[in-house]
């Protein structure tokens, strides 16, 4: 048992639970994990009273195929890593049944290990009235895309339409041989046209729909966020693409692409929207380090504040600088990096901005 909780805690904790949100509270020891508090909502959300809960090893309530990520996140909490304000687990119900679960977390060192108060609560059941931190910060990601992606579709289509009338007309004349290049050439440009509203519309997609892990490119799912994203950073800045070809990674393609997003809009927040943009840079590189897969966002905008460096992974932060303006920080990044087994740090650059760096662990060969 954790010792020294003090006598008020157990009581708020209780307090919690009467308005529906659910309190566990877990010690790490280094060689298990235990359960030394859950309340009623937190047990239900299980499908178990709270006595049975904590008879229960707290790795039975996480999907088989994340046990072991649990445990390795666990061994470098201990050690001093970082634990985000935010993680997401799949897990598994009295009676098997799976969906997926977000955490609201904090930490403190106990004797022998480190200890967890996780906050959860059934999101459906409140889904008309509020959203979690991160489905709230996921929908301003999306929200911010919409402006610039409808830009993206209408910009296209100024082509499109024009050349498909030029080319009606020469249709209609017979294409004799000396009309044949030009209709061609008319014919590619809408093509090219075309091509790109559907690529745009796929990536859209892609980041915006649920779908089952598998082995993603993160490189080329960093090309489809920044043809996304396009509108909103170039206005601020010239973006150079550095992506080497690497190794797969294992995860969701849509959660790994806001990630990505996050990242690329909170480096262009680090700019003024109004400044000319021929000196601002954002350099944007996927390479392959050893056995991790590392995507870096470098800009050279606004030095970081000491607060915005403690807070940029806190979901209930907004800064006044960075991050204002697109409405999210870093935490819905490192929820995704953290649930699969990598990580997301934000640090100074040398002579001036930010960089932000996620790794994530390649697939096997």
């Amino acid at each position: 048992m954790i010792p020294n909780l003090g006598a008020m805690l157990p009581a708020l904790l209780d307090a919690l639970g009467y308005i529906g949100t659910g309190v566990t509270v877990i010690a790490d020891h280094g060689g298990h994990l235990e359960r030394v508090y859950v309340n009623t909502p937190a047990a239900a959300l299980l499908g178990y009273t709270p006595d049975e809960l904590l008879a229960r090893p707290v790795l039975d309530s996480i999907a088989p195929e994340q046990r072991a990520l649990v445990v390795q996140l666990s061994a470098g909490f201990r050690a001093g890593q970082p634990v985000p304000p935010t993680l997401e687990f799949t897990a598994v119900r009295k009676d098997g049944t799976r969906f997926p679960m977000e955490l609201a977390m904090t930490s403190f060192r106990i004797p022998d290990g480190i200890g967890y108060i996780m906050v959860s609560r059934d999101v459906s059941a409140h889904e008309h009235v509020q959203l979690s931190l991160l489905e709230a910060d996921r929908i301003a990601l999306i929200e911010t895309l919409s402006a610039g992606f409808a830009h993206e579709i209408n910009n296209p289509l100024t082509f499109v339409l024009p050349n498909l009338q030029l080319l009606r007309k020469q249709l209609i004349t017979g294409l004799p041989s000396t009309a044949l290049p030009p209709a061609l050439r008319h014919l590619d440009a809408i093509t090219i046209g075309a091509e790109r509203i559907a690529s745009n519309v796929r990536a859209l997609q892609t980041l915006a729909t649920h779908s089952a892990p598998a082995a993603i490119d993160l490189a080329a799912v960093v090309s489809a966020v920044l043809r996304l994203a396009a509108p909103t950073l170039d206005r601020r800045a010239h973006v150079i693409r550095q992506l080497f070809p690497v190794r797969r990674v294992t995860g969701e393609e849509s959660r790994i692409g806001q990630a990505v997003l996050a990242m690329l809009l909170f480096s262009s927040s680090g700019f003024d929207s109004e400044a000319a943009t021929t000196t601002n840079r954002i350099v944007v590189s996927v390479e392959q380090r050893d056995e991790d897969v590392v995507l870096e966002v470098s800009d050279n905008g606004r030095d970081l504040t000491p607060e915005e460096a403690h807070y940029a992974f806190d979901p209930f932060y907004r800064a006044s600088v960075r991050g204002t303006g697109v409405g999210v920080g870093l935490g819905v990044a490192r929820s995704v990096a953290v649930a699969l087994g990598g990580e997301v740090t934000l640090t100074p650059r040398p002579g001036g901005g930010a960089v932000i760096t996620m790794r994530l662990r390649a697939t096997a060969p």
